[in-house]
Order: C-alpha cells, then sequence, then structure tokens
C-alpha cells in the first residue's frame, strides 16, 4: 500500500510555515475534518499552519482501465486568522480570513511543486529545485531518497496531479481557514489470488 501520508509528514518537517516536530504537531492523521478529529478538538493548542492527511479509503475500480484502481486522497491545509481579526464584537473580518485563505493556497501549491518534482524523479527526469546557499538541501536529501524508494516509486508515478483539485472551505473552524485538496492515484489492480492469505 502506497503510504502517502509517509511523505507528507516528512515534507511537513521541512516546509518552514508548518514545520511539523514530536514536540510541537502540526501534521496529523484523521478521518475527516469533524468534530471528533483530533485537531478539531485540540485546535486550541495550536498556533501556526497545520495540515491534516485524511485517512479514510475512498477508492474505486478505473473507468479508464479496469486493470487498476483509482484512489483520492484528501489533504487539509489550516491557518488560523490573524489575532486581531477575530473580535467577538464583529461578525466577520473579510481582509484577515481572505489573508488566511491566500496562506493555504500558497501551501497547496508548495506542496504540488514537491510532489511533481518527485513523480519528474520517479520517471527519470532531473529534479529542479531552485535558491539554497549551498550543498544539497534537507528536502533534495529527501526527495532524492524517497523517489529511489521501491515502497513510494510505484505510487509517485500514478499521481495525478495535473487534475488535483482544490478549494477552501464555507466554513470557519474557531478563527482557522480551511483548504482541502484532492489528489487521484491510480494503482495496478492486484488480479492475483494470494494463496498464503487463506486457509
Amino acid at each position: 500500500m502506497f503510504r502517502l501520508d509517509n511523505i507528507l509528514e516528512r515534507w511537513a518537517e521541512l516546509y518552514t510555515p508548518i514545520k511539523h516536530s514530536t514536540e510541537n504537531p502540526t501534521f496529523f492523521r484523521i478521518s475527516m475534518i469533524d468534530a471528533d478529529s483530533y485537531f478539531v478538538r485540540n485546535y486550541n493548542k495550536m498556533t501556526g499552519p497545520c495540515m491534516a492527511y485524511a485517512t479514510h479509503i475512498d477508492a474505486e475500480l478505473a473507468k479508464q482501465n479496469p486493470k487498476a484502481i483509482s484512489y483520492r486522497h484528501i489533504i487539509y491545509f489550516l491557518v488560523k486568522q490573524p489575532a486581531g481579526t477575530l473580535s467577538k464584537t464583529t461578525i466577520t473580518d473579510e481582509a484577515g480570513a481572505t489573508e488566511a485563505r491566500f496562506k493555504t493556497d500558497d501551501m497547496v501549491q508548495d506542496l504540488l511543486a514537491v510532489l511533481w518534482t518527485m513523480k519528474a524523479a520517479v520517471n527519470g527526469k532531473q529534479p529542479s529545485i531552485t535558491g539554497g546557499t549551498s550543498g544539497v538541501s534537507e528536502l533534495a536529501a529527501f526527495i532524492a531518497a524517497t523517489v529511489v524508494d521501491a515502497q513510494y516509486a510505484e505510487g509517485l508515478r500514478g499521481l495525478q496531479l495535473d487534475g488535483a483539485h482544490w478549494g477552501t472551505l464555507p466554513v470557519m473552524l474557531n478563527g482557522w481557514q480551511v483548504c482541502g485538496l484532492t489528489i487521484e492515484q491510480i494503482n495496478p489492480r492486484q488480479l492475483c489470488i494470494n494463496q498464503e492469505k487463506y486457509i
């Protein structure tokens, strides 16, 4: 099984706006953004941008290829509105909300750029990473190690990044603006029976 969530967690550790760590977790595996999710139950402990990966399985047999399965990965980006824009005496501050929404859009595009680079590298193209001051950055090292790892290579190849879809949700979670990103992945379907799984 391709574990995109493991790639996303490492990216969240390296990506400065999120800076996920054990001491300050900002990446979460959740079922969905609802009242039972870890994020919604613990939002008051968090201050900076966060991301969450929906772990529920959403798959179907691919219409264009009966020997493949189409999976949908759903990723949420969350940015808190600036503190001064959340007054209890005003209904909403659209300037603060807009700023937070555009930050989520920036984060989505930064993630997609890394995934496009990984997919290109898996397909034999030279990764394109700009900026940096010296040597091989941690991001470049992460990309290089991920694309040669057999557990990730096939899954990265199947990501349908040209059809990625994202948008902000029309609700605000206690001052947090939420943007959902959906990425489809086409995987080969298991066509043979594995007798070792049976009595």
